[in-house]
């Protein structure tokens, strides 16, 4: 058996197996033992015994099922799991430069959904837990070493290198016991100690580095030259029949409308009549973006023994930023150490991690519009620089008020968003008998973040800024967590209890305040504080927290290895809710039956693992702000609004109709102190299962889950009076889906090992009730409600092609706008008439299937690892379809609308060109709104690990080189027309990049 590494115990020196299965190694005496591991084999210590030559035997092992995971203030083996907990492998990711260990989790857990940006924070979209389960905050609650957080830039400063292990709680009988936190779904997260095997000392440091390139490069959009441009603006105007000489352009051509014919087109030379700004034929996408350069390094040093142990780790990133301008960079440290006394009774320790990072991001122009979606959609006549070497901008007619995009990210090349985040735990053990733990634990989650935004004075063509600005928001949250917890496990004959008890209190403080300032003298980063305005000047703060109380308790227990249930039942008491309902209940049922161990399966040696569980369980939601119970009042001072008054709550006591008027209070919401918990209740029933001695595992899980008392926020009559507005508990949801998760693990005669594992999830969200008077706020009309649909779905115009002559049209039911050439709408209601009424569902924003595949291979010292993933029944809107379908007049295009239809291209589907939207062709409909499924190479990795041989005479016990390449291809539908189907929604979203990457992996 190849591959197998022996290492000599109390050492660092050691070897592995040739291809043969032979080794050779020296050992130090001739009483040494060798310590003998392989994957999915059990570590064996062989004692030397002056022997020369040894013949060891490996004995398969099923360690996945002996595994200990976290599971919410105690352990439990896996092979004990009743509810929908999933268990992540880190391995294959740990060296993947992201940025944010979540988004390299994508697509590889099933029922986990990340939507992923290009952003060099390596920052996500959208992270759910088994889809949608609340019309509100859907985001999952992170535990780490104990400490609960909501705010998912904790998790993403965690170097994944100091990363333990994750556990994802998906269902409510296994996330139940964190109760009002828990119905988007728990991920839990340790982090590693120094601790050493039995009876050993344990020393050593490892390091990690890499370095990456990144391009958008091969998911750009491509668009006109500005030639192009030209062309198919003249084409517009000649369909239109008017002329089509502009201030952009002059045309060579016959004049004839009937049989046009385009001789040249001439591109005056002069933006705007400026003669320091030529006409350009600018790629904006290649003025915008530039290669990123990514940088990644942590050193990890460990000491420690089975009593005590030390773990310290240092990380660094670095994204220079693929947009100009933009960049981001994080330092981190965690330290982790405990030790223990008293005959192992008492146990202290503690668990702390700092993380700074500082980041600019992209921008939005004066209009409000993101410098991404400038990038591809400004004109190609508007030159990045005068002759002067001053920014351009648009001059004249022709032009949109859209900035320059380059000029944006420079003048915001001061902006600074840094951020500190501290998170960890002091805790106390104390094992008065055996199985009997008594845990206290004081944990802290900190964070200060601070936003600077520069404006400084600009002018660029007919758009400026004449007063400069800066603007700073400071923001301090620390969210305070004290845990105490009993946890006894006893066996009695085949009966084994695992009882636990606990108490939770958690406080949160937020403070938040900020400062404005105009008129700076001059433009210098460092002469931009607040003290060097001159003019206006404002400032805002607040103030805001909430207090969480909990009693909880949860007994596992399982007889002879073959039936499990667990009990779970938590109390929370929050300040968020009103008097009347300010406590609530989420208990939680599971059972399981290991097959495999029954009498009857024992002699099938071809089934290893067979498992049934099922679980019912409720949990809350209590994301609504901590103020939405209160009626709440605010001063509205008068001011002079030309030449009327707007006296808001003040009155003019002394009748002299000027001055400062004293202001009253008035409401802005209305109490509301039955105000309760959102509330999930889930079935969830799966099987777990392995065969062939663990080659073939896997699992499946099928779950519905209802929610309840969803909080709203309906409008109220005029009649009723202002600031009568309040929350409510008032909507329902449901959720239904399943999840499959199969590995196949092997090794050939010829040494190969290689595993391959798919997963695929499946959910789809339903609103059920909702109040007349709040429907109009998501999409549907009167007869076609939300009810039955998704909260994200889509509704929309149906169509049928493009009309193709005068006859068609005719034929076709009544439609504004209507010609040859144009859009043809479907009458689905068959009244003759095209309306609000024709519209349809078209789909939903969220896929209805997930998958992901990984093959793992390795041979001797090489390694190998390949992934991919994708998404399925997706529909969305594909912003390159309006770029390649209908002219901008003041902006650019894409080259599918030089194949637009005209009588001698009647086989396009591109509708002809034109200056106007006489037939409201933007209107929302499935000529936008289509498939947006696809499948992305995410990753391919090649490694090679150095002989032992050679590392360990340099007292190394590990030199490992790789590459990585992420991001490479995609697969998408032919209705997407764009590049990137994860760009899907709008040019204003980052790209995806594309990366490689060299790195390498020391330890000692």
């Amino acid at each position: 058996m190849p591959g197998v590494s022996l290492a000599i115990k109390g050492t660092t020196s050691g070897t592995t197996t040739n291809a043969d299965g032979t080794f050779s190694v020296s050992v130090p005496n001739p009483n040494a033992v060798l310590v003998v591991s392989f994957i999915g084999y059990t570590n064996q210590e062989v004692p030397v015994n002056n022997q020369t030559t040894l013949n060891i035997t490996l004995q398969p092992d099923a360690k996945a099922l002996e595994e200990v995971v976290v599971t919410g203030y105690q352990t439990e083996k896996k092979a004990d799991l009743t509810g929908a907990v999933a268990v992540v492998n880190l391995t294959q990711v740990k060296d993947i430069p992201a940025g944010n260990p979540m988004r390299t989790l994508q697509g590889r857990v099933p029922g986990l959904y990340v939507e992923a940006t290009g952003q060099p924070n390596g920052g996500n979209s959208r992270v759910l837990i088994r889809g949608l389960n609340t019309l509100g905050d859907p985001n999952p609650l992170y535990v780490i070493d104990g400490v609960p957080t909501k705010d998912a830039q904790v998790f993403a400063s965690i170097n994944p290198s100091s990363i333990a292990s994750v556990q994802v709680l998906k269902d409510a009988s296994a996330a139940s016991i964190y109760g009002a936190r828990a119905s988007n779904g728990v991920i839990i997260v340790t982090t590693k100690d120094g601790k050493g095997k039995e009876g050993q000392e344990r020393i050593s440091v490892q390091f990690n580095s890499n370095v990456s390139v990144q391009s958008e490069k091969p998911w750009r959009e491509n668009v006109l030259t500005a030639e192009e441009r030209g062309r198919a603006l003249w084409q517009g105007a000649v369909n239109d029949r008017t002329n089509p000489t502009s201030a952009l352009y002059t045309y060579d051509w016959n004049g004839d409308f009937n049989n046009p014919v385009l001789n040249k087109v001439n591109i005056v030379p002069i933006v705007g009549g400026d003669p320091l700004q030529p006409a350009g034929n600018t790629d904006w996408q290649d003025a915008a973006y530039e290669r990123a350069i990514v940088t990644q390094q942590d050193l990890t040093l460990t000491a420690g023994t089975n009593k005590s142990s030390l773990l310290i780790n240092m990380g660094y990133f670095k994204n220079t930023g693929m947009l100009k301008y933009t960049n981001f960079d994080r330092y981190s440290t965690r330290i982790n150490a405990y030790t223990t006394f008293l005959n192992d009774k008492v146990k202290i320790g503690e668990n702390m991690q700092l993380s700074r990072s500082s980041e600019t991001l992209q921008v939005n122009d004066l209009g409000g519009v993101p410098t991404t979606e400038l990038a591809v959609t400004l004109a190609p006549t508007l030159p990045i620089f005068r002759t002067d070497g001053t920014y351009a901008g648009p001059i004249g007619a022709g032009y949109s008020d859209r900035n320059n995009p380059v000029h944006m990210q420079y003048l915001n090349r001061w902006d600074k968003n840094n951020r500190l985040n501290a998170i960890g735990n002091v805790y106390a053990e104390v094992t008065p008998k055996k199985g009997l733990v008594f845990r206290t634990t004081l944990g802290a989650d900190y964070s200060n973040s601070l936003f600077k935004n520069i404006e400084p004075a600009f002018q660029e063509g007919f758009l400026g800024r004449d007063i400069n600005s800066l603007s700073l928001q400071q923001g301090n949250e620390l969210t305070l967590t004290w845990a105490n917890t009993a946890n006894y496990q006893f066996e009695v004959g085949q009966h084994r209890i695992n009882a636990l008890a606990g108490t939770e209190a958690i406080r949160n403080d937020f403070q938040g305040f900020g400062a404005f300032r105009e008129g700076f003298t001059t433009e210098d980063e460092n002469y931009y504080v607040l003290n060097a305005g001159t003019g206006r000047s404002t400032n805002n703060g607040m103030v805001t927290g909430y207090r969480l109380f909990s009693l909880f308790g949860k007994v596992n227990y399982a007889y002879g290895e073959k039936y499990l249930a667990s009990v779970t039942l938590r109390r929370d008491g929050s300040s968020r809710f009103g008097s009347e309902n300010q406590y609530g209940l989420f208990p939680a049922f599971t059972l399981g039956w290991r097959i495999n161990e029954e009498e009857f399966l024992k002699n099938i040696g071809a089934i290893s693992n067979l498992k049934l569980r099922a679980g019912v369980g409720r949990v809350g939601n209590q994301e609504i702000g901590n103020i939405a119970r209160y009626g709440l009042y605010q001063p509205n001072y008068g001011t002079r609004i030309g030449d009327h008054l707007n006296t808001g709550t003040a009155y003019d006591l002394n009748g002299a109709n000027q001055g400062t008027l004293p202001s009253g209070y008035v409401q802005i919401q209305g109490e509301n102190q039955s105000l309760k918990w959102e509330s999930t209740e889930e079935l969830n029933v799966g099987v777990d299962f392995g065969f062939l001695n663990e080659k073939l595992t896997g699992s499946f899980d099928y779950f519905t889950r209802r929610t309840e008392d969803i909080l709203i926020q309906p409008p109220v009559a005029s009649a009723v009076g202002e600031g009568k507005v309040k929350w409510l508990n008032g909507a329902t949801k449901s959720n239904k889906g399943w999840e499959m998760l199969l590995t196949y693990q092997n090794t050939t005669p010829g040494g190969l090992n290689y595993s391959i594992t798919g997963n695929a999830a499946h959910f789809r969200d339903k609103i059920t009730e909702l109040p007349a008077e709040v429907r109009t706020a998501y999409p549907g009309s009167v007869e076609k409600s939300i009810i039955g649909q998704s909260q994200l779905a889509v509704f929309g115009y149906k169509t049928n092609g493009i009309f193709q002559n005068q006859a068609e049209v005719d034929a076709h039911a009544a439609q504004t706008g209507k010609d040859v050439g144009r859009i043809r709408y479907v009458d689905l209601n068959n009244d003759g008439v095209i309306n609000a009424s024709d519209r349809d569902w078209l789909g939903t924003l969220l896929p209805s299937l997930e998958y992901g595949l990984r093959v793992d291979v390795a041979y001797k010292n090489f390694d190998l690892s390949v992934f991919g993933s994708g998404v399925a029944g997706k529909t969305g809107f594909d912003p390159a379809r309006q770029f390649n379908s209908f002219l901008s007049v003041n902006q650019n295009n894409g080259p599918g609308v030089l194949n637009a239809w005209t009588p001698q291209n009647a086989s396009s589907s591109t509708p002809m060109l034109s200056w106007v939207n006489n037939n409201d062709e933007f209107r929302t409909s499935d000529f936008f709104m289509v498939n947006g499924s696809y499948a992305k190479l995410r990753n391919v990795q090649l490694g090679y690990t150095l002989p032992a041989e050679l590392t360990s005479r340099v007292k190394m016990q590990t030199l490992r080189f790789y590459l990585i390449g992420q991001n490479l291809f995609a697969i998408k539908s032919k209705e997407y027309l764009g590049k990137d189907p994860e760009r899907i929604g709008g040019f204003g979203n980052w790209p995806q990049p594309t990366s490689y990457t060299l790195g390498v992996n020391v330890a000692f």
